[in-house]
This record gives structure tokens, sequence and C-alpha cells, in this order.
């Protein structure tokens, strides 16, 4: 009697973990930087476009004129405001929030100066993919990048999928940046054509008509026809 207790109890112990990894592995296929897949549940789903274009930037965190590698990267929502505010999207972590959540009145990178990329002496950033398969266009394998030296992955530039790496336990996350040593260092890119939209999970619009950007909004890369239309190979860039 004692040993089946002791089995039921380990059956039960194996049943909550697989649950578990379940429920981890379905939050982060659809996390921050990964891509739409034909099974997804927001597959098809209307996308809204920005009443004015996102832009990302950075906060020069040593305040020297330099973008660094420690400097983190936001997709500033209003870029005419020039600061870190409510709703801006954090492309990397900054300190302990994570990269793909939006920011809150209350948190520490709130109001924080934003630098343009590409303005005064600072380098342009681009969205760029290395064609992993080979087939001169942009598919569900190839992985994209914030690239800061157009036209090949270089040390520094951010992974907005992340990179397989040299096994499947191996890789290199959403988020992180580019050191010389990795192996997706110097592989050729090429622009990504897209446009930011995001999904209006509460439905809120304005009185001209236009849909309301808000806390709770999931941004994408709307990478192809037809746009404004959640589609495969688009990618979360939100959570």
């Amino acid at each position: 009697m004692g040993v089946i207790k002791m089995s039921q109890r380990i059956f039960k112990l194996i049943l909550v973990l697989m649950v578990f990894l379940f429920l981890t592995t379905a939050a982060s296929a659809l996390g921050y930087g990964s891509k739409v897949l034909p099974t997804d549940p927001d597959e098809a789903e209307a996308l809204s476009p920005f009443f004015a274009g996102p832009e990302f930037a950075f906060i020069d965190l040593s305040n020297n004129g330099v973008f660094e590698p420690g400097d983190p990267v936001y997709l500033n929502i209003n870029p005419s405001d020039g600061t870190v505010s409510e709703n801006d999207v954090r492309i990397t972590p900054f300190d302990t929030l994570a990269a793909g959540t939006q920011v809150q009145a209350a948190d520490p990178d709130h109001d924080k100066i934003l630098v343009r990329f590409g303005t005064y002496r600072y380098q342009a950033a681009e969205l760029r993919y290395f064609d992993m398969d080979g087939d001169k266009s942009y598919s569900i394998n190839d992985p994209v990048y914030l690239d800061f030296s157009p036209g090949e992955v270089s040390a520094g530039d951010v992974r907005i999928t992340g990179y397989p790496g040299v096994s499947p336990l191996v890789g290199y996350e959403p988020a992180t940046r580019v050191s010389d040593a990795d192996p997706d260092s110097g592989k050729p890119t090429t622009t990504l054509p897209g446009v930011f939209g995001f999904y209006n999970f509460f439905g809120n619009v304005n009185n001209g008509g236009w849909a309301v950007y808000d806390g709770g909004d999931i941004i994408y890369l709307d990478t192809q026809y037809p746009f404004n239309t959640i589609t495969v190979n688009d990618i979360r860039l939100s959570i």
C-alpha cells in the first residue's frame, strides 16, 4: 500500500512538472521576439497602424555621446517626446525589467532621455535579417537583428528573434547582443521590410476613429502582405 501511495505521489509530481513545462514553453513560444506560425492563436487577427511611426532609440547611460553595448534600447512610441514614456517598449532589458515589457509610470527608466539612432554622430539602426536558408527571401528560419553596421551582423547588434546556435540546447535568445566570437557574427544581412502595428486588445478608439495604443496592446513587426493583419513570419515585439 505504501509503495502504491508513493507511486501516486511521484506520478502527480511528474504531471505537475509536465504542465509547468508546457505552460512555460507555450508562453515562450508567443513571447518577445517570437515569429508567428500558422497554428498560433493570434494568426489572422487584425493589426492597427500607429498614428505616428515608432522609432528605435536608446538611453546614453554614461552620457558620453557614444552608443555602447550596455545602453538599453527602446521602441519609442512617440518619437517627438524624446523621453522614455509610459507604454514605450524595451527592446533590451533595463536593470531587472525584461525586454518586450511596456514601460510603466512608476518604473525607474520612466522619463529618462532617449537618443534617436541616426541623429548627430550616433549610428543608424536598421532591422535586417540573415538569410539562413539561402532562399533569397525573408522566411520563418531567418534570424532578425537590430543592425548598427548595416550589411553584416557585428558586435553590439541586438538579436530581435534570437539565433539557434550550435545545437538545440545552446542558442542565443532575443534581446541578447552579438559578440565578436558568436557564430552569427559576420553573417551578411538584408533589409527587412515592414511596418509596426499593434493588436488593439481593448478595442479603444479616439473621436477620429483611430485605434488607441494602450497598456496591454501587443506590438508586431508587420512584415508582409496582407498588411494590418497578423500573418506568418510577423514578429512579436512586446509581451
